[in-house]
């Protein structure tokens, strides 16, 4: 099976991005899940998913993101999605997530912000 998420860490946070990835649907979320899991030891309690490199999301992907997104709230810690495409936002915006998900621009933004 091939890892799909690559993991950066840092003191205060940790930086995940998508090598070889470029849609987060039925078919990849469940493995991206639980590699997102395995990669997000217990200390990590703010975290940036950079999604630079994905092009489209399904509602199973986005359940995915939920998941880690409770994950991580349950540590009172962020989740920062850096580098949404204005196609994955659209959806995001349909799907009423945009209020769920704090967004950047790019990961060095999602790092200001959670400084």
């Amino acid at each position: 099976m091939t890892q799909h998420v690559k993991i950066l860490s840092q003191p205060h946070y940790s930086i995940l991005s998508f090598e070889g990835l470029k849609n987060l649907d039925a078919n990849s979320a469940h493995r991206v899940k639980a590699e997102i899991k395995g990669l997000l030891d217990e200390q990590v309690v703010n975290a940036i998913i950079d999604l630079s490199s994905i092009h489209f999301i399904d509602s199973t992907g986005f359940g995915a993101l939920i998941s880690v997104l409770k994950t991580i709230k349950s540590r009172n810690g962020n989740l920062i999605l850096s580098g949404v495409s204005s196609e994955v936002r659209e959806l995001m915006d349909l799907m009423q997530l945009l209020n769920v998900f704090e967004l950047s621009e790019s990961v060095d933004d999602a790092i200001s912000q959670l400084n």
